[in-house]
């Protein structure tokens, strides 16, 4: 089929036909290997070490106390639950343990093992799935330990709330910014307003920087040398 002496109409005439034929087309189509998963396999991969897995992430977790925010509750939660099938020794994990901190790329293991009733298969997807969210966490600083130099909560860098009581007043003049937050989130608004209104009348001449084409659609023309030169030297 790839002679380019045959017309581009004769191909698939050619390919149902003598050349290849239905039965052939229908023999390759269902030996056809399945799609790959979201994620490539890679949690089928680690599936695989499982066994070697087991034999020390009991122990961290019995060890190590995990703390986080709000947005670490239901992954902090599995956690728990996972120490405790740990501590007892139970395989199956109960049918109200969260998942949904599960990231999208690894939630069709979740869903195809619960379609299966493999109670098995779904423990170690799951069980997978809470320490790669509570390594990702450890990462990113929405879970923390405790104590731990290297993991400790993002929270301490910052001023403590007695300490920016008494930084407030003079950061607000120094930024010039008011210290009551309704105040500032009404200045914020109005200076929205007063943006928004200036792009709907740049928008309504037409000829600035920012327009709107016949379909309706914002097109940003490129900066010129008058547009960037600083308001004073205008």
């Amino acid at each position: 089929m790839a002679d380019p002496a045959v017309p581009d109409g004769d191909v698939g005439g050619l390919i149902r036909g003598e050349r290849v034929g239905w039965d052939r087309l229908r023999s390759a189509q269902s030996s056809a290997l399945p799609p790959l998963p979201r994620d490539h396999g890679h949690l089928a991969a680690l599936d695989g070490s499982y066994g070697y897995l087991r034999q020390f992430t009991p122990n961290v977790l019995d060890a190590v106390t995990f703390a986080g925010g709000t947005a670490a509750a239901e992954l902090l939660e599995a956690v728990a639950i996972l120490r405790e099938l740990n501590a007892t020794g139970a395989r199956k994990v109960p049918d109200d343990a969260p998942s949904g901190f599960v990231p999208a790329r690894f939630r069709g293991y979740l869903d195809t093992a619960a379609a299966n009733r493999s109670a098995t298969a779904y423990r170690h997807y799951w069980e997978l799935c809470v320490l790669l969210a509570l390594r990702d966490g450890l990462r990113t600083g929405d879970v923390f330990v405790p104590g731990s130099r290297r993991y400790s909560d993002p929270a301490a860098y910052l001023l403590t709330e007695d300490k920016w009581a008494d930084q407030r007043a003079e950061f607000c003049r120094l930024v010039g910014k008011p210290s009551d937050a309704a105040t500032g989130l009404a200045e914020a608004e109005d200076e929205l307003h007063t943006a928004l209104g200036k792009l709907e009348t740049t928008l309504a001449h037409g000829d600035g920087p920012v327009r709107l084409d016949d379909d309706g659609d914002l097109v940003i023309s490129p900066l010129t040398a008058e547009d960037i030169r600083p308001r004073r030297e205008r």
